[in-house]
């Protein structure tokens, strides 16, 4: 990008009055004294590599979009409580200049809560260490000061990016589908009330505030209070666009049509058929929204590009099973989020982009179309065994204290301040009890795996089955944990607990003895200490790993999770890393987290790795890019995957694996 001509377009636009209001007499947008509509495309800054960023909006642009949305996620940008970043991937001022860059304006979407399919909503998991009275979405206290204090960090960053002081923030949405959050009574609405005055107090009167609901009344009013303008959302079915915008309209009697969400697709959760949208029946839509009242309704098309929920960030879907009311199931997220949208995960254009695109041409301008990335030619990789769970527990004392934890009790995994992932629980069963006994671990989150020493696997459960009891005849009890992502479902709450992960109740002998002497090691903290964060401890680790010295696994019943690495030559392009064959687990690149995969539940079957991952060297005297998997369930005979040229996110599925 040439920095000379962005300094320009900053000195033009200063030098230039600029506006951006509604205007209620007009029934517009209205943009430096002209009526404005504007034709918008959801991309996120989070989901895709920074090196890529130009990649998609040029070809947003190209496809005759005028502007980009896309959310600010606090736990992108406070990982660790009171620890910000916006650098890297989570730079997102200059994902908005590069935006600017291109012409295109820009709609922010801070939250706090965001949904999009993403961990925990956007909140951040440390919020779950040591606040029991938290109380997510509501006016509370704790709550609250979190968020004031996440605020005072992020909007005065956002003020010289506001159209109105020369940026492309053109408008900024409040909280997100609030009407859906129960109950719509008064302390609902006076956490909206809280919210927009925080907005206003740092942003100032002159920014347009909105609020987005679904197409339905009871969401807009529950999802609004004045002050914020009302819009709406929906997708290709259930009503004409008219019927659609007619719930705004009662809403809103005054001021521009707005579709803040035109789903292009739809999200995709392991175990469940990958979901699509007709690309005809799509675009028909899309012309109807394009000319709906003499061409002047505001729209934005969620999702343009989904990209990808690396490490392990991906949200899920929380609800209550029928018989169990406190007790909610959780589906996982796919790490792809392809979502079926115009640009694949990868950044390439599809038929549906270039239909869409099309049709957006009797509407705005289009330019040339970039060319797709090249992908990288199609190879095995072949791993070894390195550690298997047996080899790290025993390893734990060379951790150091913080990633290995003792308690009288079995603690949350964010009680322990590890905020994803994967903890490895241990405890021994006093001399007192007899052999065998039976074991129960009434709440978790979200699937546990049970070990002994002297019989290996003993079982495993989710949060998705019946409470199960396991027989033990065997002191030396191991349980791996493992969380599905926190839910992101906005119309489900829950009591603060049930938002936890880890074991999250006491352990139970024979229904009336609790288990007590535990240590957890927190092993995704130590192998990667924040989302998108390059592991360089774990890349010392593994430059040698051709040479270290594997001993044979002990003997024992059924698969032992285990780590496998590959050194293999170095990647030059976007590849799809094919894990079939292998049954759950982690896949990390140079010390990068490229998230879960897990193909025995499905659809997904292949990785996506950008060059900025895979293109790495983690093997320096050998100029090798290395490999690492965490696998929990089953390996193939020749423990291999391959690099594949092309992605798979809608093959075969198997709801039985949650």
């Amino acid at each position: 990008m040439n920095a000379l001509i962005l300094i320009l377009l900053t000195c033009f636009s200063y030098s230039t009055p600029r506006s951006f209001f509604i205007n209620y007499t007009k029934n517009c947008f209205e943009k430096d004294g002209e009526c404005y509509r504007y034709i918008s495309g959801e991309m996120h800054y989070f989901r895709i590599p920074p090196s890529q960023w130009e990649d998609r909006i040029s070809k947003l642009k190209s496809a005759g979009f005028t502007t980009i949305q896309s959310y600010i996620p606090w736990n992108v940008h406070e990982p660790k409580e009171n620890i910000y970043n916006f650098e890297g991937i989570a730079d997102v001022f200059r994902y908005f200049e590069t935006a600017q860059y291109y012409g295109l304006n820009v709609i922010a979407r801070p939250g706090p809560f965001l949904a999009t399919e993403w961990d925990f909503g956007g909140f951040p998991a440390w919020l779950l260490r040591d606040r029991p009275t938290l109380d997510v979405r509501r006016n509370e206290t704790v709550f609250m000061n979190e968020v004031r204090k996440w605020y005072s960090k992020l909007l005065p960053k956002l003020v010289p990016y506001l159209y109105i002081n020369g940026g492309p923030i053109i408008a900024i949405q409040v909280e997100n589908e609030f009407g859906s959050n129960k109950p719509c009574d008064d302390a609902h609405f006076d956490y909206l009330t809280q919210l927009r005055d925080i907005y206003r107090k740092y942003l100032g009167s002159d920014v347009v505030l909105f609020t987005v609901d679904g197409d339905s009344h009871r969401l807009a009013r529950c999802g609004n209070i004045p002050g914020l303008y009302s819009t709406v959302n929906f997708g290709v079915g259930g009503g004409t666009v008219e019927q659609k915008f007619a719930v705004q309209r009662k809403q809103e009697p005054r001021g521009p049509f707005v579709c803040s969400a035109f789903f292009s697709g739809w999200l995709d959760h392991w175990g469940h058929e990958f979901n699509k949208v007709d690309p005809w029946q799509l675009a028909k839509v899309w012309d109807e929204l394009l000319a709906f009242n003499n061409r002047s309704a505001s729209i934005s098309m969620y999702m343009f590009h989904g990209g990808t929920n690396f490490a392990y960030m991906q949200g899920a879907k929380g609800q209550y099973q029928e018989g169990i009311p406190e007790y909610p199931e959780i589906w996982g997220k796919m790490t792809s989020y392809d979502y079926d949208a115009p640009l694949t995960e990868s950044g390439d254009t599809t038929w549906k982009y270039m239909l869409l695109r099309n049709t957006t041409s009797a509407y705005s301008k289009v330019y040339n179309v970039p060319e797709n990335s090249t992908k990288e030619d199609p190879r095995i990789i072949k791993f070894k065994p390195h550690l298997n769970l047996f080899q790290m527990i025993d390893n734990a004392k060379r951790l150091p204290p913080s990633l290995v934890v003792h308690s009288l009790y079995p603690l949350a995994m964010e009680q322990m301040g590890q905020n994803h992932g994967i903890v490895i629980y241990t405890c021994e069963v006093p001399s007192s009890v007899n052999l065998p006994f039976s074991l129960t671990i009434p709440l978790f989150g979200d699937r546990i795996y049970l070990y002994t020493r002297k019989e290996g696997f003993i079982g495993m459960t989710s949060r998705n089955r019946p409470p199960q009891k396991f027989e033990i005849n065997s002191r030396s009890i191991i349980i791996l944990s493992d969380d599905n992502g926190h839910s992101n479902t906005g119309h489900v709450r829950y009591p603060y607990y049930l938002y936890q992960k880890g074991i999250i109740s006491n352990v139970t002998i024979n229904g009336n003895m609790n288990l007590t002497g535990w240590q957890a090691i927190l092993l995704s903290n130590a192998m990667y200490q924040e989302p998108f964060a390059r592991n360089n401890d774990e890349l010392d680790l593994l430059d040698d790993i051709e040479t270290q010295n594997h001993k044979g696994f002990p003997n024992a019943k059924g698969f032992l999770p285990t780590l496998y690495v590959s050194a293999t030559e170095k990647t030059v392009n976007d590849t799809f890393v094919d894990t079939q064959g292998w049954g759950k687990g982690i896949l990390m690149a140079n010390g990068y987290n490229l998230g879960r995969y897990w193909p025995l539940a499905g659809p997904q079957k292949r990785l996506y790795c950008p060059v900025d991952f895979c293109g790495q060297v983690a093997s320096k005297a050998e100029q090798k890019s290395v490999y690492a998997v965490l696998e929990m369930e089953q390996a193939p005979r020749n423990l291999s995957m391959m690099l594949s040229s092309s992605p798979l996110v809608d093959g075969v599925y198997d709801g039985t694996q949650l």
